[in-house]
């Protein structure tokens, strides 16, 4: 098995970022790639005021990443809570998946300071590396356009946009989330709600899109999952 980990702040998650796992995946013949959002980046423990909600930034990722194949969104870092070690997680994954091929994607403005990463000598033992090239998107403009009130087109895939615009949260019922996020997996990432299954087909669907801009509308949608302030 041959598996990729795409770890970061995602502060917030950008179509940048969508595009090169989907590349990796293909490229690289992964069997799954891992989308790993950091609690805390070892390399930003002091820009903290500037960095989204745990929260928020995981749901944006999961929005951002429904429906890609082989694409999966794992918490573990967000749970484990404190600064995210690329070899913390690395020695996880290699545990629960004995033999399997570790590749760890990177931006290739990291490789010169990939020695100076925490238990290095052990982590090069674990998992290669497969460097690519920074987007012309970046979490820094998607925030700036945030707080200047401007469009988010291109930077960001739809749901993301339709998230930030109208501050879409998850549902405050555990109950419930943890629910749809099992029927998730069962349908292989898409919403519950949603028959085809279309890449194209994002969450929210189209019937929340349209309570979405009703200025009238608030409350959860369809599948009970995300809910409108």
């Amino acid at each position: 098995m041959k598996i990729g980990v795409f770890g970061g702040s995602f502060n917030p998650v950008h179509s940048g970022h969508v595009g090169l796992a989907r590349k990796a995946v293909e490229e690289l013949a992964l069997d799954r790639l891992a989308v790993i959002p950091a609690a805390t980046s070892p390399f930003k423990t002091d820009a903290k005021g500037d960095v989204l909600a745990p929260e928020l930034r995981l749901m944006l990722v999961r929005a951002a990443f429904n429906g890609i194949e082989k694409v999966e969104v794992d918490d573990r870092e967000l749970r484990r809570g404190g600064v995210s070690y690329a070899i913390d997680t690395v020695r996880e994954i290699a545990a629960e998946n004995p033999g399997a091929e570790i590749i760890f994607l990177v931006g290739e403005d990291s490789l010169e300071g990939l020695p100076h990463w925490k238990d290095y000598d052990e982590l090069v033992k674990l998992c290669s590396f497969k460097a690519y090239p920074r987007t012309s998107e970046s979490s820094t403009e998607v925030r700036r356009r945030i707080a200047a009130g401007e469009s988010l087109d291109a930077l960001v895939p739809e749901a993301v946009a339709l998230f930030l615009k109208y501050g879409v949260r998850e549902s405050d019922d555990s109950k419930i989330v943890a629910a749809v996020r099992a029927g998730l997996v069962r349908k292989g990432g898409y919403c519950p709600c949603r028959l085809p299954k279309l890449p194209e087909f994002f969450c929210p669907c189209d019937e929340f899109k349209g309570q979405l801009a009703d200025p009238a509308y608030k409350g959860l949608c369809h599948c009970r999952l995300y809910l409108k302030p």
